[in-house]
Formats: structure tokens, C-alpha cells, sequence
């Protein structure tokens, strides 16, 4: 999973308090012009509305649909909270989260009114077995659920309509990205080359981030000393020792400023010839000095440099256990969840034992008989929502009850190590590096692509 991704929907909605399937959570973040700040910012990312508590104000009209002032005021508001929960630094300001968070609003609602006016649709039962499931995973049911979406402020329906959007948005990325984003033989073969043993010379990968200060298109010698104070201010601040990503989350407005100014990690043939320049000297952990671009002002940080030859030579295994319950229609996976999530909590409490459960009620006969044991497992060996759930878990601990088609699963990370990778799964371990990076880029090339062809106006914007 590619770490840089902002973290919206159903996490900025319901703060730190809950934690739901949100697809939209783990998938947006902007194109790459979009994002680092080197071309001057379109009028959609340029400003952003005051604060407002007017419910009808508008913040953004995006296509056909419209992103009130009260509904930005409410994700920034909760966007705020979960940052306070995350880190002990002092928080960014309003000013400074609120056209970050507008602007990912829009990337939202565009792409989800794309997906559906090219023919992707999601109906209310599957709406609501979602809504039914983030239920379920917060321990919680349905009512209960619409008791704290709505004293978090937030109407029913607009939540409704939130998680179909993030229904609509995992739809596209899996139909027009994921399914089409293929890795060859010899893309493997290329990449074992640059980074397998022994590989020499190559193209080294840079992990960066950024405190960016934009100017306008145009800039006049009163907006450029406004700008060169602002980075000039930050910059003394980390020469005071104050940390890096609270200081951009403090002064930046780039990309991955509300996750401490985090670029993520590119080939350096990839990244602006300006910022290679800026970085060469610099060991990982140092800063550069204050640089100018077309669009601004940046400070940069290396974060991570991996030299070809950086492919990882061990992988943590987990060994897992597993309890099946096989479930086809709603009433059965109902029933699945609530049986197994009382199995969770009787092993949570010491009343009973895993394995014992699991040669007691588990219907895959494969495992049942060796109480549930799956042996040693790598990352990737199992289908994605359990292999996320096995990375929540300490050894000991059991996951929620998961959905899968067709069963209900519930697993129990016994322990982990690290493991040697042998020839067959070093090209394994490639091909699914490769993968996530080419979905990555792609995805990032269709909300660029959506959003570039979206009408998208802001108040005060000019008609003509």
C-alpha cells in the first residue's frame, strides 16, 4: 500500500472514533503536476472559501453536483481532530488545512460523477450491506452507527451519499486501473537487473518531502518577499531543531503537507531535475537549503536513497490461523458475524482457545483439523482484506470477523519473523512491487486526467 495517500471519507468524517471500509481512504491523491507544486496551481487549488456556518453558503461547484460550506467546514473540522489524535505536535491552522481538504473534496466528487456517467453504478442493497459492514466492524449496529455519524454533525443522507461515492471510486480504480495494469517477465527481468544482488549502476530511488510556499502565476516583488518571509521563517524554525513535519504541517501547502510534507519515494529520474540537484549532497535525514521554482518557494527533505541493488532480501512472515464459516446470502453472513465475533471476544478473555474453536466450528476442512493453522504466510499470499487485517494485529491478537465472497473469516496472527526470500519469491516480491507502483501512477494519471476535464468553479471565480 503506497503510505503517502491522504486519508479521507469515512476517517475524516468520523475522526479517530471509528474506522470503516472507506475504498476512497486508502486510493486518491493528486497527479503528479497537482501535487509537488512546480507548475502554478489551477484556480481550483488556488484559494479556498472563509470559514463559514452558513449551511446553503457554496465552497465549490464540482460538474453537477455543488460542496457546501458546511460540508467543508465539517471534513476540515474532523480532518483537524484526527491529525490532533495522530500527532502531539501543534496542529496546522484552518487557513492552512482548509484548501488542502476542499481540493480533495473535488478530486471526490469529480471522479464519482465520472464513474457513474461512464456506466458504473452502485444500488441501494449494496449501499446498504456496506453500511451494514461498517456497522459491524466498529462493534456497533445500524442505528447506532447513524447515532454517531449524526452527533458527529453530519446528516444520514450525506453520509449515505459519501460512502457511494467511495463505492463508485474503488469501482473505477478497480475497472479502468487495477485490472488493466499488467507486469511482463521481463519488466521483472529489468527490475531484478537494476535492483536484484549484484546489480550495479542504475537509477537510485529518492524518498522526499517538501515545505512548499506558492506564489501566483504572475508574481509581483510584494507576493515574492510575502512568500520568501513565510519559507524563510520555516527554515529557521528547523534550524532551531524543530521537526520537519511539524513544520510543514504548520507552513506548507503542497502535497502531503497534512502527513508532514511526505513526496513518497520515486525513481530520481522521475522527480524534477531541480530537486535531484537540491538533494545530491545531502545524506537521508538532511534538509536542503531554501529553493525556487516556477511555482514557488521549497524546502526538501531526504527522507530515504536506495541504490540499485536495494531489493529486499528478507520479508516478514506471519503464521495465522484462520476459522471459516461459509455464508452466501445476507441472513448467513449475518449470522457467520455475529457467531465469530463472539468467538473473537471468548479468546480475547482466555475463555477458550483458538484452534480449539477452530477444529470445532470451522467449515474449511483443509485447516480445521490442524486448528485452523495456515503455516507461515508472506505478505500478498492471502486475498487483500485479510492480509490488511493481519497488519493491524500484534501475535496474540484475533481480527474482526471478515467478508469474504461467499464465507465470513475470522483470523488470529500467532507469530511473525523474517524470512529469507529464495529465487522463485524474490520475482515474486518484484512483481508485486511493480504492480503497486505502475496502479499508483495510473491512478494518479486518472484523477489528474478526470479532473482536468471536470467544470470545477469556486465563489469569487471569474465567468468570462
Amino acid at each position: 500500500m503506497n503510505r503517502t495517500l491522504p486519508r479521507l471519507a469515512l476517517l475524516a468524517v468520523l475522526g479517530a472514533g471509528l474506522s470503516g471500509g472507506a475504498a476512497l481512504a486508502q486510493s486518491l491523491q493528486p497527479g503528479p503536476a497537482m501535487g509537488l507544486g512546480l507548475a502554478p496551481q489551477p484556480a481550483a487549488q488556488a484559494a479556498a472559501p472563509a470559514p463559514s456556518s452558513s449551511s446553503d453558503g457554496i465552497a465549490a461547484v464540482v460538474g453537477n453536483q455543488v460542496i457546501t460550506r458546511y460540508d467543508l467546514d465539517l471534513r476540515v473540522r474532523n480532518a483537524l481532530q484526527a491529525l490532533q489524535q495522530q500527532h502531539r505536535a501543534p496542529l496546522p491552522t484552518l487557513a492552512q488545512v482548509r484548501p488542502q481538504v476542499l481540493n480533495e473534496m473535488i478530486d471526490e466528487y469529480a471522479l464519482a460523477e465520472y464513474a457513474q456517467e461512464s456506466g458504473i453504478e452502485v444500488g441501494d442493497p449494496t449501499l446498504q450491506r456496506a453500511l451494514q459492514q461498517i456497522a459491524t466492524n466498529n462493534h456497533l449496529d445500524l442505528e447506532q452507527l447513524r447515532s454517531q455519524v449524526t452527533a458527529q454533525g453530519m446528516g444520514w443522507k450525506d453520509f449515505e451519499s459519501q460512502i457511494r461515492r467511495e463505492m463508485l471510486i474503488a469501482r473505477l480504480r478497480e475497472r479502468d486501473v487495477a485490472s488493466k495494469v499488467t507486469v511482463s517477465e521481463q519488466d521483472i527481468d529489468d527490475y531484478l537487473a537494476r535492483h536484484g544482488a549484484g546489480a550495479a549502476g542504475g537509477d537510485p530511488e529518492l524518498h522526499l518531502a517538501q515545505i512548499f510556499v506558492p506564489l501566483p502565476d504572475h508574481p509581483t516583488a510584494a507576493d515574492i518577499s510575502a512568500g520568501r518571509d513565510i519559507i524563510e521563517h520555516a527554515a529557521a524554525l528547523l534550524q532551531q531543531g524543530r521537526r520537519f513535519s511539524v513544520v510543514a504541517r504548520q507552513f506548507s501547502q503542497g502535497q502531503g503537507a497534512l502527513h508532514g510534507g511526505d513526496l513518497g519515494t520515486r525513481a530520481q529520474s522521475q522527480w524534477p531535475g531541480l530537486f535531484v540537484r537540491a538533494v545530491s549532497e545531502l545524506q537521508p535525514g538532511q534538509v536542503s537549503q531554501v529553493i525556487r521554482s516556477p511555482a514557488g518557494f521549497h524546502i526538501l527533505k531526504l527522507l530515504g536513497r536506495e541504490q540499485p541493488g536495494g531489493l529486499p532480501r528478507t520479508a516478514m512472515q506471519a503464521q495465522v490461523r484462520e476459522i471459516v464459516i461459509d455464508a452466501d446470502n445476507d441472513h448467513s453472513r449475518k449470522a457467520a458475524v455475529h457467531e465469530l465475533d463472539a468467538v473473537r471476544r471468548a479468546v480475547e478473555s482466555g475463555d477458550v482457545s483458538f484452534a480449539a474453536k477452530a477444529k470445532e466450528i470451522s467449515q474449511d476442512l483443509s485447516t480445521a483439523t490442524k486448528g485452523g493453522d495456515l503455516g507461515w504466510l508472506l505478505p500478498g499470499q492471502l486475498p487483500p482484506v485479510l492480509d490488511s487485517a493481519l497488519d493491524n494485529l500484534n501475535p496474540g491478537q484475533v481480527s474482526q470477523p471478515l467478508l469474504l465472497p461467499g464465507k465470513v473469516v475470522l483470523l488470529q496472527l500467532v507469530d511473525r519473523r523474517e524470512h529469507a526470500l529464495g529465487p522463485g519469491q524474490e520475482r515474486a516480491v518484484a512483481r508485486n512491487m511493480l504492480l503497486q507502483r505502475k496502479e499508483v501512477k495510473a491512478f494518479e494519471e486518472l484523477v489528474q486526467d478526470v479532473r482536468e476535464r471536470t467544470y470545477v468553479r469556486l465563489p469569487g471565480d471569474d465567468d468570462s
